[in-house]
């Protein structure tokens, strides 16, 4: 893409989406590697994620429908910045979001339109979700019951998966190593491992275990499993720091309050009890 391309995009996202301001659209690997350091947070360890961006969107660029199921928030084309402060978080995740649906060709009105879809659409993923709640607190307890476990996470296509910071794609099972500054993961270094099996034999969990709970995830709509200090979550659907899912509380947890922020600068725009210790959430 030239620059003038990139210029042109990136005047439209400033016009169109002020929540987007900033997002500089970076889709040939060539073109990003030649270009100046984004202005936000981490620019510099956002740009090694080219390539693995690239590589994620392979199938989307044929068929934009998977998008929605490879865009959540810790699938392949999620990011996590462990080491930045809340109001740093929200900018290296909207520009690695505008980035990532940039290099899989989402045009811009649809990078969160299946979550930002009404009122009913939230009513149905808290319905969805609720009405398996017996399921569900099974599955929570089977995966704490791994405590080499901390995160589950499943999207398309199936078999593609993530234990912790490996990654299992393309027939590949890469470790993902937090970046030195802000702690991105994925962060475009990697460690290599012979396989899931391998991986899974270093943490003590048994393979059953894994293949026992992505069913139970595939089953129920679950994108992850999440293991916190303060609660395991159920994640359901989500795109960038728009997420939704059931909160189980550890005992003695505070229960989360509308508004607030979560640990990793995700703030909660919906919060109801939907069981004893469990409550159901999103957050943009």
């Amino acid at each position: 893409m030239s620059r003038s391309r990139t210029a042109s995009i990136l005047h439209r996202l400033r016009r169109c989406a002020p929540a987007l301001a900033g997002i500089v659209l970076l889709v040939s690997s060539a073109a990003a590697q030649s270009a100046d350091p984004p202005d936000v947070p981490g620019g510099e360890e956002l740009k090694k994620l080219i390539p693995d961006i690239t590589a994620a969107c392979a199938m989307v660029r044929g068929n934009s429908s998977i998008w929605p199921y490879r865009s959540f928030p810790y699938g392949p084309l999620g990011v996590e910045a462990r080491k930045a402060s809340a109001e740093d978080t929200e900018k290296i995740r909207g520009f690695h979001l505008g980035l990532a649906a940039a290099a899989c060709g989402i045009p811009l009105e649809k990078v969160t339109a299946m979550f930002h879809c009404g009122p009913d659409c939230s009513r149905n993923r808290r319905e969805h979700l609720v009405k398996q709640l017996p399921e569900l607190r099974a599955a929570i307890s089977a995966f704490e019951k791994a405590p080499g476990l901390r995160l589950l996470s499943i999207w398309l296509p199936r078999g593609e998966l993530r234990v912790n910071d490996l990654f299992v794609m393309g027939g590949q099972a890469r470790e993902a190593i937090p970046s030195a500054r802000f702690g991105l993961v994925p962060s475009g270094s990697w460690k290599d491992w012979k396989s899931l099996e391998e991986y899974l034999a270093s943490i003590h969990v048994p393979d059953k275990a894994v293949s026992d709970l992505t069913e139970r995830m595939y089953g129920a709509g679950l994108s992850a499993l999440i293991r916190d200090k303060s609660d395991t979550r159920a994640v359901g659907v989500g795109v960038g720091d728009n997420e939704s899912g059931l909160l189980f509380l550890h005992a003695g947890a505070p229960a989360p309050r509308l508004g607030g922020i979560r640990w990793d600068g995700a703030k909660y725009s919906v919060v109801e009890e939907a069981g004893k210790g469990v409550w159901y959430y999103e957050t943009n």
